[in-house]
């Protein structure tokens, strides 16, 4: 009698095969979706630390970290109503923080850069403005590391420099009528030129104004350093006006998700995650926010002394 071997055939061999196909199909988004929650969890966990760090800074110095001698950023008409103060020139918002990011070294390096002139970078000077911060990376969008820097930047602190993905509140905006690259302001927010902030002045209530969010970049330059809202170093240089375009951010359209190929989003907040974007109130706590935020309302959280009555609902 003939010998009936057991095993699968193809037609069954496909089959399974289908099957464990299908349903790593069904898994992976659910795994994705769950790594992207943790990931927002992180990121928010990083505005909280930025923010403690600011308030810590207001309860040493009485005035919350920002202005630090920046020239007029590029496209952004604040129609005479303040200007650059060179007297305050020295270290940036996040160099001021730094300190309390247990990051101290780099904070005395960091704010000696804008102190003193380079003729050329130097072992120290690239090693400073080379060391990535984590806690100033959202991990949905990009790892800690340095990433390129162009001509002019490169000429002064050398090949690649750390950068930042939150941005302090520059206050509210519009977009001109005559070019759409253009913004005017229309009230300050905790970051102004020209001065410092004190609690006292945020006058619209600091449960109810912006301090630090989530900076909207261009999708395809993540990597490049390219990104006009993202060449300058975390330590900032107050002599070119591109500067403060890395980490300032201002309420003049709505924040939206990263999308590649964006040319304006050097002024507006925004996030890589799909769910919303991350912002630090002034009181401290953080909300992720949806990108169908009413326009009118995210321009009254930017505004710090605007009195607006807003329900700013997440």
């Amino acid at each position: 009698m003939n010998e009936r071997r057991a095993g699968f055939t193809l037609v069954e061999l496909l089959v399974v095969l289908a099957i464990i196909a299908i349903l790593i199909g069904l898994l992976l988004p659910a795994v994705q979706s769950a790594r992207e929650a943790a990931r927002l969890v992180q990121c928010k966990n990083h505005l909280k630390q930025i923010a403690l760090a600011c308030l810590n800074y207001e309860s040493s110095f009485g005035r919350l970290p920002g202005y630090a001698g920046e020239r007029q950023p590029f496209f952004v008409d604040y129609d005479g109503k303040r200007r650059a103060n060179p007297q305050h020139a020295g270290a940036n918002w996040i160099s001021q923080a730094m300190p309390s990011l247990e990051q101290a070294a780099l904070f005395h390096r960091a704010g000696d850069l804008n102190t003193r002139f380079v003729e050329s970078p130097d072992d120290e000077i690239t090693a400073a403005v080379q060391t990535p911060i984590p806690t100033l990376h959202c991990p949905s969008r990009r790892s800690a590391t340095a990433y390129p820097l162009d001509e002019n930047y490169r000429e002064r602190f050398g090949p690649a420099a750390a950068r930042t993905d939150y941005a302090m509140n520059g206050g509210s905006a519009e977009v001109s009528e005559d070019d759409d690259r253009l913004i005017e302001n229309l009230d300050e927010g905790v970051w102004k030129l020209g001065r410092l902030t004190r609690l006292r002045e945020i006058l619209d209530g600091l449960s109810y104004t912006y301090l630090v969010g989530e900076k909207a970049m261009d999708a395809s330059e993540y990597d490049t350093g390219m990104d006009f809202g993202d060449r300058s170093p975390v330590t900032g240089w107050n002599e070119v006006r591109t500067s403060t375009h890395s980490y300032v951010r201002y309420a003049a359209r709505p924040p939206q998700h990263d999308k590649p190929k964006n040319c304006l989003s050097c002024h507006d907040f925004g996030s890589a995650h799909f769910a919303g974007w991350n912002a630090a109130r002034t009181d401290g706590s953080v909300h992720l926010i949806g990108f169908a935020r009413d326009i009118e309302i995210h321009r009254a959280m930017a505004s710090i002394a605007g009195r607006e009555i807003v329900g700013a609902t997440d």
